[in-house]
């Protein structure tokens, strides 16, 4: 009889580890590794950074202007420090009125943009001591002008047609120093020369540059994140090699992406959203634009803001690789990045598919034709005409090696001809045209 009990004491507790067992293994929810935000950020991760309005808009030239004379930095890097130097200058009691064109004084100093830069945008590049009311216009030139009296300064923004301006006070007299410093010794400048192109002066070194060429390797970028990035579902984008040289994507819905391998391009057009327009504000553009390639981590070198369209039929925002201080130009979107918008929806896209990595050397020293005779060259030419010149830049042509997985870049003359960028050439031959147009 007690052994009776005793199994059937054994029975019950077996049965209630039986029933315990079976509770804890219905109830049991795994651990599973949830998908971390980076995991989802890597899909659309073009291996760049996050950039600020502050960071991709910076001047082309800074020029001083003494006694009708003209200087401007020698070695870019300064140009670069002392604008960024400006910028955190506090800018005092802050007005617009109008005006009949740009300062006339005997010394001042001149900041010039590659594009009207809208005002609403200056308040993120410059410091204001207060919240200021921006006018709707836009400044592609900048002015400094100096109240000897009182060791202030006068920051002069000029619209583009030189009808208004908006001014606002610097009463810092270290700010003050520090610009007129430059104007009188001409420490670590350069002479210039100044000629009247299509849209008012143009400012370039006078003298010959030696400027090295260089050769660097570049790092691939993948496709696959910009299908992720450009693609409602990428899951259901079909890849179609058109031979060596193109690779075509497409969703049949979404819109079609070429990517040119042999030169680390891609290109994404979406064809059927509404073909009408409506004009975006330049700042809306310009912002829209920057945040969206933030999203992706698009700025994969230095890119600097370059033009601004806005009109009834396009909203096109360009921005160009930028290399120790100077402009890179290269052919079929191999050196800028450029959107354009349709009713604030993205229509197309171009840009490279390679960053700049490990520097190879090839230092091999470059002598350019001066300034001077640059202008001489162009107003004696029977190819070119100086009203059609925007502007002049001394830069880097830049050459993809497929077979080397690395870039050249080769000094040389540039022109804003007609509104495209182009090298100068003075052979007879047909210009080059540069950056993607």
């Amino acid at each position: 009889m007690q052994l009776e009990t005793v199994k059937s004491f054994i029975l019950w507790v077996l049965i209630g580890l039986s029933l315990v067992l079976s509770f804890a293994l219905w109830s049991y929810t795994p651990e599973l590794d949830q998908p971390s935000q980076n995991v989802v950020e890597d899909s659309t991760n073009l291996g760049g950074s996050e950039q600020t309005t502050k960071n991709l808009v910076e001047p082309s030239s800074i020029i001083f202007e003494s006694d009708n004379n003209y200087f401007g930095f020698s070695d870019a890097d300064d140009r670069k420090s002392l604008y960024e130097d400006i910028q955190k200058w506090t800018l005092y009691d802050f007005r617009t009125s109008s005006t009949d064109g740009v300062p006339s004084e005997e010394n001042q100093v001149e900041i010039i943009f590659p594009d009207a830069i809208p005002m609403e945008l200056a308040d993120d590049l410059f410091t204001f001591n207060d919240d200021v009311s921006m006018p709707g216009w836009g400044f592609k030139r900048l002015f400094f002008t100096f109240n000897q009296d009182s060791n202030t300064m006068n920051m002069i923004f000029l619209s583009e047609d030189g009808e208004q301006q908006a001014i606002a006070v610097i009463n810092n007299s270290e700010n003050y120093a520090q610009l007129w410093e430059y104007l009188t010794t001409f420490e670590g400048l350069r002479e210039y020369v100044r000629a009247e192109g299509a849209e008012g002066p143009v400012y370039i070194p006078s003298n010959q540059q030696n400027i090295s060429s260089k050769s660097i390797a570049v790092k691939e970028i993948s496709s696959n994140p910009m299908v992720d990035t450009l693609f409602n579902n990428p899951d259901i984008v079909s890849e179609n090699r058109i031979n060596e040289n193109e690779i075509y994507f497409t969703d049949s819905a979404r819109g079609i992406m070429r990517v040119y391998p042999n030169r680390r391009t891609v290109e994404f057009q979406n064809p059927l959203q509404s073909s009408s327009y409506e004009q975006m504000e330049p700042a809306a553009l310009v912002d829209q634009s920057r945040k969206n390639i933030n999203d992706h981590r698009g700025w994969t070198d230095e890119y600097n803001l370059m033009s601004i369209t806005t009109n009834a039929s396009n909203n096109k925002v360009r921005y160009q690789m930028y290399y120790k201080g100077y402009p890179v130009f290269g052919s079929n979107y191999s050196s800028v990045i450029e959107q354009q918008y349709r009713k604030t929806e993205l229509h197309q896209y171009n840009r490279p598919l390679f960053s700049l990595a490990n520097y190879l050397g090839g230092d091999e020293s470059t002598k350019l034709i001066s300034g001077t005779s640059v202008i001489e060259k162009l107003s004696n030419s029977s190819t070119y005409n100086m009203d059609n010149v925007y502007d002049i830049k001394v830069g880097y042509d830049l050459t993809y090696q497929s077979d080397a997985d690395a870039v050249t870049l080769e000094p040389a003359w540039f022109m804003d001809y007609n509104g495209s960028w182009q090298k100068i050439s003075f052979n007879n031959q047909s210009p080059q045209q540069e950056g993607g147009n």
